[in-house]
């Protein structure tokens, strides 16, 4: 094994250290911050042919798991521990995968496979290389197991609001990295995008339109952590619309994610606005209250923004758009490149009885046929089971006993839609905390009576305060 070290990112560790200091040295918020440095890596791993690049999230997340697994366990209420077979079915997916990874390439040897570090179309044989993404899987279930029965739920709101707070500095990030196209001035990729193991795209211009991906490898990576984030920002919005750094979040975050002109951000950019205006006018039917009211103050939005359609040159560069990154893009190149990664996904997954190929093995533009194609049928149906399970309280937002945990639900709605549309991994680390805190909170909301909930006043309103 040789481990080297990338002495770029050293100003990325200094951060994590102020960060840390600044959580009272709780490290799974400062985890979430620093997981919007995708595109960097601290630490690479070197075993034979696999290489794993060590980011700064998961860098802070094995020490966080490291000191959580070795202190005393906290006396927890049993009513906010997820149900056993909740955890059960993530387990079972988990095990399934990790066990194709090793076991199916020698069973299903010279089936053909696609993946951009192998290529198109190569016949499946046992590398190393496929340990990669079980090593990310093993470490994200190890965080849901943390967060879910090892964490306190102040430093799981923390950790939340870190994570926006993340995501916003990385909409400033690719705000920047817009304006030294522009102008000229400098930007710091040896930080950012100091990473031997991914490939990195730099900022570049799609139809007249520039395509930033700030802190990621790529845009659509810098999408789905803004749409995340963007859900979460919209829910506190929602909760006190009054509240200048709630505004402000959400507009920095939407305009990062228009900057990284993808085509999921937008759709999923689509469906939050949607959710969260219908979230506004049942809250209207109901009698806001006065403070609730001000959520009027985006009627100056909306205003500007039908100004901006009446001038020729906004309006011609908004239909332009549209049909860049939606009518027209099952014309482009990327939409029928992607559509036959997802066939070829779908193929392994047929010939090999729908059990597949190995967890890690073949990857396509989505994450259905990926899934598919990696655990087959079984692993399938044990992660689908297991997210039904978490979003089954959706159906009555209503009577839900933490409004916190609507927060969760429309975070973990629009990781989904992402996975679905064009997003084919799990190695999120956000993923696998708003499925631990959904877990607990659905948990929570079986209970009756609800009075343990009552001890845990952050709970009662999602906020911007850290």
């Amino acid at each position: 094994m040789h481990v080297s070290f990338t002495p770029s990112t050293l100003p990325l560790l200094l951060l994590a250290a102020c960060l840390w200091y600044r959580s009272a040295g709780q490290l799974l918020p400062v985890a979430m911050f620093m997981s919007v440095f995708q595109a960097a890596s601290v630490v690479n791993l070197t075993f034979g042919g696999l290489i794993i690049g060590v980011q700064p999230a998961y860098l802070i997340l094995l020490f966080a798991l490291a000191a959580r697994f070795t202190q005393k366990r906290e006396a927890v209420s049993r009513n906010w521990l997820p149900v056993a077979t909740t955890t059960l079915l993530l387990a079972g997916f988990v095990t399934y995968a990790v066990v194709s990874a090793l076991l199916h390439p020698f069973l299903f040897q010279g089936v053909l496979i696609s993946n951009p570090r192998v290529g198109d179309s190569v016949p499946l044989q046992w590398e190393l290389g496929h340990l990669n993404q079980s090593f990310y899987l093993l470490l994200s279930f190890a965080l849901y197991l943390v967060a879910a029965y090892r964490t306190t739920p102040a430093e799981l709101t923390k950790s939340i609001n870190w994570f926006v707070g993340g995501v916003m500095f990385a909409s400033l990030v690719g705000l920047y990295q817009f304006l030294s196209i522009k102008t000229g001035l400098p930007f710091p990729r040896e930080i950012l995008h100091s990473s031997p193991v991914y490939s990195i795209f730099e900022g570049y211009e799609i139809d007249g339109f520039p395509r930033m991906n700030g802190t990621f490898s790529e845009a659509a990576a810098a999408a789905f952590y803004m749409t995340v984030g963007l859900a979460l920002a919209l829910w506190r919005f929602l909760s006190r619309a009054d509240s200048v750094r709630n505004v402000t979040h959400v507009l920095v975050i939407v305009t990062g994610l228009l900057l990284t002109i993808s085509t999921t951000g937008y759709i999923c950019l689509l469906f939050l606005l949607m959710v969260a205006a219908l979230r506004y006018l049942g809250r209207y039917n109901d009698n806001l209250d006065g403070r609730s009211v001000r959520v009027l103050m985006v009627a100056p939005i909306v205003i500007m923004l039908f100004a901006f359609a009446g001038v020729p040159v906004m309006r011609d560069s908004l239909v332009k758009l549209s049909h860049t990154v939606l009518l027209d893009k099952t014309n482009s190149i990327s939409y029928q490149t992607r559509t036959a990664w997802n066939q070829r996904a779908f193929n392994t997954a047929a010939d090999t009885f729908w059990l597949g190929a190995g967890w890690g093995v073949c990857r396509a533009s989505s994450f259905v046929p990926t899934i598919l194609g990696n655990v087959g049928i079984p692993g399938t149906v044990l992660f689908f089971a297991f997210c039904a399970r978490l979003l089954w309280p959706a159906l009555s937002l209503r009577r839900l006993k933490v409004p916190m945990h609507g927060a969760v639900l429309f975070g973990l709605s629009a990781v989904l839609l992402d996975l679905v549309v064009a997003a084919p991994e799990l190695s999120y680390p956000i993923v696998w905390l708003l499925f631990a805190m959904a877990a607990k909170f659905a948990a929570a909301q079986e209970t009756q009576p609800a009075r343990p909930l009552l001890r845990y006043p952050e709970l009662q309103r999602f906020q911007a305060s850290c």
